[in-house]
């Protein structure tokens, strides 16, 4: 969809014969994070991290498995309250293991947040470095091939009016 619009764009620009007087360029931004040593680092760091918490889910995991090895082993010869104190103690783990996984490994869980936190500084020296060669070059435009635009003048954008528009009714 992001392609069409793209595209869509361009051919405008071209058929109103705009195109000659902009200057587009076009970044990859996985190749980019890809090549970068820095990103390097921070996968890396993110990989031991990573190790960490899911050494931890396999302990639980295991502590979990026992338990209920332990209850079929010893069902005949428990009392029913016995049983079903060994039974809730059996859920309460894996319900902490399940929030762990949840915690660590969730959408907003550790993990996510840590590679957002490693990736932060990247992104943002790549938008700088972007931003600088549009200024340094003269560009118009500059899309990324997976995300569409990353740099544009100021010129071009039509926020404000777009607003003006919706607040007065229009």
């Amino acid at each position: 969809m992001k392609k069409m619009v793209l595209a869509s764009a361009v051919v405008m620009f071209l058929a109103c014969g705009a195109f000659a007087q902009l200057k587009l360029g076009y970044v990859n931004s996985d190749a980019i994070l890809e090549q970068y040593s820095g990103t390097k680092a921070a996968e890396e760091e993110l990989r031991k991290q990573y190790a960490k918490w899911e050494q931890e889910a396999s302990k639980k995991e295991e502590n979990i498995r026992k338990m209920q090895e332990n209850l079929q082993k010893q069902a005949l010869l428990l009392s029913e309250d016995r049983k079903m104190q060994i039974q809730k103690e059996l859920q309460d783990s894996l319900a902490n293991y399940q929030k762990f996984l949840q915690d660590k490994f969730g959408q907003q869980g550790e993990a996510a947040q840590k590679n957002n936190e490693l990736l932060r500084p990247i992104v943002e020296k790549v938008n700088t470095i972007i931003n600088k060669i549009a200024a340094d070059e003269n560009y118009d435009f500059i899309f990324d091939s997976k995300a569409g635009v990353v740099f544009a003048k100021k010129s071009y954008d039509l926020t404000d009016k777009v607003i003006k528009a919706l607040n007065s009714g229009k």
